[in-house]
């Protein structure tokens, strides 16, 4: 009987893992996509290796959950396995923003962190006019909407510039931008 118990526990133990997991990414995606939170420069450097590792098993994750869906079609397990991998390492790499998003709320300050711009855009989305977009940031991060043209007049690709607005070292929810 007690053999019986064991799979059920590891079962749902790793039904909990799942959930919280893919709760913790979606949250973490949907805050850095919704927020113009862009981390900094430091903080992607220091996590990147464990940003690709992260992201690799959520990929590879988000492809098992899909492949192994009850009551799914053929069709539907396919194209899950094929669009699967993209969203997990997507959502997964993101995890790793959770600190930074989290740290401004409790002990976070007005900053300002140095970037390089790396182009500009008339239109990035739906509420984001006059953007700038920043060099090194990840997908859908980085960039500052909103600048005023006589700002942007003066921008280039390569320039620097300060992204201030509340945050820590880690990362900034921004609200203007600029120069050095």
């Amino acid at each position: 009987m007690k053999g019986s118990t064991k799979p059920k526990k590891l079962r749902v133990f790793f039904a909990v893992f799942v959930c919280s997991w893919l709760l913790l990414s979606y949250v973490s995606s949907a805050v850095v996509i919704g927020s113009n939170f862009i981390p900094s420069a430091e903080w992607l450097a220091w996590t990147k290796p464990m940003r690709v590792i992260v992201g690799s098993l959520s990929a590879a994750l988000s492809v098992w959950i899909i492949w192994k869906g009850a009551g799914m079609s053929k069709l539907k397990r396919v194209l899950g396995a094929i669009i699967g991998p993209f969203v997990g390492y997507f959502m997964g790499s993101n995890i790793l923003f959770i600190w930074p998003l989290l740290l401004p709320l409790i002990a976070g300050d007005e900053v300002a962190l140095p970037f390089t711009v790396h182009g500009l855009a008339d239109r990035l989305g739906k509420n984001c006019y006059s953007a700038v977009k920043l060099e090194d940031t990840p997908f859908l991060v980085g960039q500052v909407c909103n600048v005023p043209d006589d700002i942007r007049s003066r921008l280039s690709p390569g320039i620097g510039v300060f992204v201030r607005g509340w945050g820590t070292r880690l990362g900034v929810y921004a609200h203007d931008l600029s120069l050095n």
